[in-house]
This record gives C-alpha cells, structure tokens and sequence, in this order.
C-alpha cells in the first residue's frame, strides 16, 4: 500500500513552505514528501495512521492524531491501495484519512 501527505488548499502552501512532512504507522515516523505517494509495510492487524507536521525540523510533531485503519490491506484486484491524509482548514487541525 501507499500513503499521501497533502495539505489542505487554504494553509498548504505554508506547510510546504515551513514544515517536513511525517507519515505515523504503528506508532513509527516516518519522513515523507508532500503529495508523494510513500511505500508503507502494514502489520497483518489492524493499525493505526496518522500524520504530522514538524516546522523547521525541530519540535514535537504538530497536527498528529493517529486514526485506527481496518481497510483491506495489500491490494485490490491488480490495484495497489493507496489512502490519502490531510489536515483540516487551520493549520493546528488534525490530519485526516479522506477517502
């Protein structure tokens, strides 16, 4: 499978501008590129998801609130599954898995 790190449209652009993108799975961060689709290794279980900014490279990740993830692991059909998180309208919103 394959996770997204976007931004919303309204503070995005400042997010890219300022802070690294991290990807959280099973409770391990991981760096990522904004809007790049990133390789993820899922558990067999349930997992949880999450994603979070850190501005400058320094401090506590910022907006990172890990959501339980029960979707269909691996692939679907000859598709691989890819899911997409996104923060909400300000800039301390949480990231969200968006269909």
């Amino acid at each position: 499978m394959s996770a997204v790190v976007v931004g919303h449209w309204f503070n995005g652009w400042f997010m890219r501008l300022f802070g690294r993108a991290y990807l959280v799975v099973a409770d391990e961060e991981l760096p990522v590129a904004w809007g790049r689709p990133t390789p993820v290794q899922l558990p067999d279980a349930p997992v949880r998801i999450g994603a979070g900014v850190r501005y400058l490279d320094r401090g506590p990740l910022l907006g990172c609130e890990p959501q339980a993830y029960e979707g269909h692991l691996g692939t679907r059909g000859t598709e691989a599954l890819r899911v997409t998180l996104r923060n909400g309208f300000w800039n301390h919103s949480p990231f969200r898995l968006v269909p």
